[in-house]
Formats: structure tokens, sequence, C-alpha cells
């Protein structure tokens, strides 16, 4: 399923939006749904939130089903025809902080880099305006660094 553009790059995705059960870190056999207090989606399986996507089946989630929501999403905002690395950086702000907020940095990033630092200034500004959510900025934060370092800018 997918291109192998997707392919290369929900590697990435599923590393950051993916729970273990207990003692069982990075066997993706044993990725488990989660429902963090302060989080606005909801229950999550694999980053696919009950708010964003109250059809998918969280009673029997699989990886695979997950794998197909994102290609959908992919393929609906286009991200084979964005240029590399741009797009990458689309989807990544796509999952992590909604389609909308993907779509407002993208009308003003020239590049890949400066799309990176607004997305970085999207969070502060979130924090700031709701403190409630400082207790996520360090975890974004390492996942914007950890793009910059996949995608070698």
């Amino acid at each position: 399923m997918g291109t192998e553009r997707f392919n290369n790059f929900i590697t990435f995705i599923l590393s950051h939006e993916c729970v273990f059960a207990k003692g069982h870190y990075g066997d993706y056999a044993r990725v488990i749904c989660e429902n963090v207090p302060g989080d606005s989606g909801g229950t999550t399986f694999a980053g696919i939130d009950k708010a964003s996507h109250p059809h998918f089946d969280f009673q029997h989630p699989t990886l695979e089903a997950a794998k197909a929501v994102y290609f959908s999403e992919w393929q609906a905002e286009g991200i084979e025809s964005m240029e590399a690395a741009l797009g990458e950086c689309f989807f990544n702000c796509a999952v992590n902080c909604g389609i909308g907020r993907a779509r407002k940095i993208h009308l003003k990033a020239k590049d890949a880099i400066s799309f990176i630092d607004a997305q970085e200034a999207f969070y502060r500004s979130l924090v700031a305006n709701r403190p409630s959510l400082k207790k996520f900025l360090n975890g974004w934060m390492n996942r914007t660094s950890d793009l910059r370092k996949y995608l070698n800018l």
C-alpha cells in the first residue's frame, strides 16, 4: 500500500505516533490505544485520533488500518506533487497539528526549513496561550528536531 515516498516516510510518522504496551517498546505488533489527559483528540491509535477519525475501529485497531488512513490523507493533500522534504514537513505537521494548521504554515513557508521553523513557533505560541499544554512542548520540539535530522536539514 502506498507509494515509495509514502512508505519511506510513514516509518518516521509511526516512530513518533505509536505507543507500545508496557515492556514492548519498538514491537509494532504491540501498539496500543491511548487517551492522554489534555489531548483534545481523545482516544488515539498510532496517531489516529477519535476526534478526527470517528469511524476508525478503535475497538480492534491495526497498524495496517492506521497506515491506510494516513495514505488516504497523503493522497488527499497531494504530498507526492510537493517538493521533497517540504511535502514530508507538511504531512508531519498535518499529523501532529492538524491539516488546517499544516495548510496555514504551508502558505507562508518557502521551503522545508522555514516550514519547520514556523511549526516550532506555532508550538511555542500554543503553550504561551495555553500553559496546560507545556507538558507536550518537549516532545513536539524533539519531533521537529528529529524531522530535521531525518531530512538532513
